[in-house]
């Protein structure tokens, strides 16, 4: 299938007298544009996630390096991605307004300080606050504006644009287990913390340059609006706009909320639940693997057929792959049943984030999708500060993954059956 760069903004048909050279340069350099900005938000996602899912090859240096519980050390993951996605309900509008790429330069900057802080922490708290705050806000940053981008630089073929984007994250999170036991032959997770933080600023900061930047006309005006409409004061003036709640927007949220429970869970604590069952250190990190390997089929195929037999209905499947995989997990005692866990939730995990802007998208419309997004990944936010803490409270307390984990598959199908019912847009 061939993906068609086609922004909203230039869609018109050829002025009466338009030179038939100028208009080829100025389509070739929208597709160049377009283009662009599908491998810079690859590499800041795969930079930014990549940074947070890291953590769960670290969890156990960081217990024996501060004597702290595995339920306190989710708590670091937790706050990396619930900063990731709270800080989007700010950084959404404002990618509305002043363009993306300021704001992904400074997220690639805020994630590499965290990494190379992290590094020189002397306590709990210190890892707390560089690892799961800063490398969390950064983060945020970054992904909401770099998928905005996409979703108004692609028209046909969306869904797939949007799984080449989001494809980053699967990438960062299928190379953690590999590197994680390549630095681990030059030093301990300090020097590996380090090093990553030079690679994820370099790396980073060539992604965010790739990005479209400020719109035109805005400039300070811009950054007033957004401030007014992240406050709630600002009229919204996209074509057909109306309260989000009289929409199905709450639904939507509540149903993504539960939904993003399912993904909370694994990256905190199945390296922790498959050591439990007697697996060692490398099958269980190569869990991790297997979801990152999925994840990047999910957001590559599952985007593309999107594309072909509907994203709506497609989108739904993969919320159901999350909610099906996380069953087998609570009752899986294999290094099978944990291996064919960890490809379908990635499958899942994948098409579920790279299709979620795409839907968003085509059920409220394009030009306000930064906000939408943005205030959307709010939930996310609620599910991945709330999850790892009270499910490795519960784990700790019962022994056993399996009742903790269970019980969050119940929660994310109540979550799918949110969405199935929303209704269809006409326009979608």
């Amino acid at each position: 299938m061939s993906l068609h760069y086609q922004a909203e903004r230039h869609l018109r048909l050829p002025r009466a007298g338009e030179a038939g050279a100028a208009g080829n340069r100025a389509r070739r350099g929208e597709f160049a544009e377009g283009w662009r900005a599908l491998v810079g938000a690859f590499l800041v996602n795969m930079v930014g996630f990549g940074a947070i899912y890291s953590y769960a090859a670290f969890s156990d240096d960081f217990v024996a390096a501060f004597g702290a519980s595995h339920a306190t050390s989710s708590l670091v993951f937790a706050l990396s991605g619930a900063c990731c996605f709270a800080v989007s309900g700010v950084t959404g509008p404002l990618a509305d307004r002043i363009g993306p790429r300021p704001l992904a330069i400074v997220g690639m900057v805020a994630v590499a300080l965290g990494l190379m802080s992290a590094a020189f922490a002397r306590s709990m708290t210190e890892v707390v606050l560089c690892y799961g705050v800063l490398i969390g806000i950064g983060t945020g940053f970054a992904h909401v504006p770099a998928m905005v981008a996409i979703q108004r630089c692609f028209v046909v073929g969306r869904g797939l644009a949007s799984g080449i984007a989001a494809g980053g994250v699967g990438v960062g999170t299928a190379l953690v287990p590999p590197m994680a036991n390549l630095l681990a032959d030059y030093g301990d997770w300090r020097f590996a913390f380090g090093f990553s933080g030079l690679g994820a600023g370099i790396v980073g900061l060539m992604g965010a340059m790739l990005i479209p930047g400020m719109p035109q006309r805005r400039g300070a005006s811009g950054l007033r609006e957004a401030a007014e409409e992240i406050a709630g004061h600002a009229p919204d003036k996209s074509p057909g706009a109306g309260a989000p709640e009289n929409d199905g927007f709450a639904a939507l949220y509540l149903g993504v909320l539960l939904v993003s429970i399912t993904v909370a869970l694994p990256f905190a604590h199945l390296v922790a639940s498959a050591r439990s069952l007697g697996f060692d250190r490398a099958d269980a990190l190569g869990l991790l693997g297997v979801i990152g390997i999925g994840s990047i089929a999910g957001r590559f195929v599952l985007g593309a057929v999107a594309d072909l037999v509907g994203r709506r209905e497609t989108f739904l499947a993969c919320t159901m792959m999350l909610v099906a995989a996380t069953m087998l997990w609570s009752q899986g005692t294999t290094f099978v049943a944990l291996t064919a866990f960890a490809l379908l939730f990635g499958l899942g995990w994948g098409g579920f984030v790279a299709l979620l802007p795409a839907f968003v998208a085509d059920q409220f419309g394009a030009r306000r999708a930064g906000t939408m997004i943005g205030m959307l990944y709010t939930g996310r936010a609620i599910a991945l500060l709330a999850t790892p803490f009270a499910a490795g409270f519960a784990m700790e307390t019962l022994g056993s993954h399996r009742v903790p984990v269970a019980v969050v598959a119940l929660l994310g199908l109540a979550g799918v059956i949110l969405i199935a019912f929303l209704r269809r847009r006409p326009s979608a």
